[in-house]
Parts: structure tokens; C-alpha cells; sequence
């Protein structure tokens, strides 16, 4: 089955949009510098918020800032009390510590749960969690495959996995002999962002494939599993149009979920 993660998003928005009503909600958006995919990012979270009814702000600031003046402002925001979550846009400046400024937000405002007290889901990790509870994939005794150790993705996705019963064996670039994971793994999850890295011939019939990695191909989004892996998948997540609309979606679920003193974990 090929995930329609548009169609999910559709679904799980009407109801943010009920629960974001009368609640003046603000979202505050931190973007350093003027890359790019970044900006496609920042413009999806605006075009969202406006759909549901959270108003989502941008501060803009130069690649020059230093960290201790993006420190400073980003303290400034967290104790702003109009302001119920915000976002510091990945990736920073080189010379800056992306951690340290992340850190900065406070628990109930981090809504991409980066810090390190996290009070919910990641959206990556919600946008997983979606897809398999409403397909039915129990988890409990499986084994998985996360390829990537990565902030956004591959080290959440783990350490969920773990928690939630699964035998999680993780894919890096030292990995010695990857091909032999895969074709063992009941689940794969990918977010490393390079096209082809994952092909029919490596995985086995009816897994369950989650592509949560992007990258640009001839101009075309593109995930980091071939597109012909569909045939031999229980479950699989295009690119784009699976994990992507929905991570976004979550994102402001975690927004509302604090704002109402409500979690996802």
C-alpha cells in the first residue's frame, strides 16, 4: 500500500483547525541566513498556520548574527508570553552551536522537540506514528532499520523504536555490510536525503518503508528509496507526498497539544 500522506494531512488538519479556534495561537518562526530549502520549509509552516488559524511569524536574521546575539534573541522570544511555540530553523550557521541554541527554548514552547527536555513527539516521529496506527503495524518484537543518525530523523526515530518494544539496528556510514540489515528489517525508516540508497533487490517482500529523506534529482524531490520498492512493500511512503505533509502537520499539533497543556508522549 502506497501512503497518501496529503490525504492524512487534510484529515488531521480539520481538526487542528476546531481545536486552534478562539485560541489565538502564535507561532514563532527563527530563520538565520537565506537558504534555499529553508525557505521552502518556513513558507509550507506560514501557508498552514494561515489555513488553520495560528499566526506564524518569522525573524529573520543575517548569516553575519553571532551566537551570542541568536542567543539573545532567542531568549527574548522564549519568555515572550503572546508567543506559544517556536521553531529555530535547521540548519544554523556553520560556527554556530546548533545545541546550545536550542536548548534555549523552553519545553513548553519546543514544538519540534530538539531541546533537551522535550514534552512531545517530534513531528518526524509523529508523522511515523500516524501512518502505522491507523495501517495497523504493531510494533512490539519487530525488528527495524533506521538509516541516518540525524536530529530531525534517524536519532529520534530510534530512540522511539526502542522504547516502544522494536530491535533497532541503525545505518551510518560506517555500517560494515548495510545490504544484509535491510533484508532482515520488518520496518525501514530512511532519512539520510540521498536518492537510490535503498532499492528493491536489498529489502524483503511485504516491509513496511517509511522514506523520510528528501533531496533534489534533475530538479524533482526525491526520496532516498527507489520508487520500485512500492511493488515489494506492505506499506511504503512516497516522496514527496507521504512522510513530508504530515510531519508539518504535527508540528502545529504539538503547538496546540501545549498550548492546552496536553502531550503527545
Amino acid at each position: 500500500m502506497v501512503i497518501d500522506g496529503n490525504k492524512l494531512a487534510q484529515e488531521i488538519k480539520q481538526g487542528l483547525r476546531l481545536k486552534a479556534r478562539g485560541k489565538d495561537l502564535k507561532l514563532a518562526v527563527v530563520w538565520v541566513g537565506e537558504n534555499p530549502v529553508s525557505e521552502r520549509y518556513v513558507e509550507r509552516k506560514k501557508k498552514l498556520g494561515l489555513d488553520i488559524g495560528v499566526d506564524v511569524v518569522v525573524y529573520g536574521y543575517s548569516s553575519t548574527i553571532t551566537e551570542d546575539d541568536l542567543a539573545q534573541e532567542v531568549t527574548r522570544l522564549a519568555t515572550d508570553q503572546n508567543i506559544n511555540g517556536i521553531i529555530v530553523q535547521l540548519p544554523l550557521p556553520g560556527e554556530v552551536n546548533e545545541q546550545r541554541i536550542l536548548d534555549l527554548v523552553p519545553p513548553d514552547k519546543d514544538i519540534d522537540a530538539l531541546g533537551l527536555e522535550a514534552r512531545v513527539l517530534s513531528p518526524t516521529v509523529g508523522a511515523i506514528k500516524e501512518i502505522l496506527e491507523r495501517n495497523n503495524i504493531t510494533l512490539p518484537g519487530k525488528k527495524a532499520v533506521v538509516l541516518g543518525k540525524g536530529k530531525l530523523v534517524g536519532r529520534p526515530v530510534a530512540i522511539w523504536l526502542t522504547q516502544e518494544g522494536v530491535s533497532v539496528s541503525v545505518i551510518d556510514s560506517k555500517t560494515s555490510d548495510p545490504a544484509t540489515l535491510l533484508k532482515q528489517a520488518d520496518i525501514i525508516i530512511s532519512g539520510v536525503g540521498r536518492s537510490d540508497l535503498i532499492t528493491p533487490d536489498v529489502i524483503k517482500e511485504g516491509v513496511v518503508l517509511i522514506d523520510a529523506g528528501t533531496s533534489e534529482q534533475s530538479g524533482q524531490l526525491v526520496g532516498d528509496a527507489n520508487p520500485a520498492c512500492a511493488d515489494k512493500c506492505s506499506l511504503f511512503t512516497p516522496v514527496p507526498g507521504g512522510v513530508g505533509p504530515l510531519t508539518v502537520v504535527m508540528l502545529f499539533k504539538n503547538l496546540i497539544d501545549l498550548a492546552g497543556g496536553r502531550v503527545s508522549l
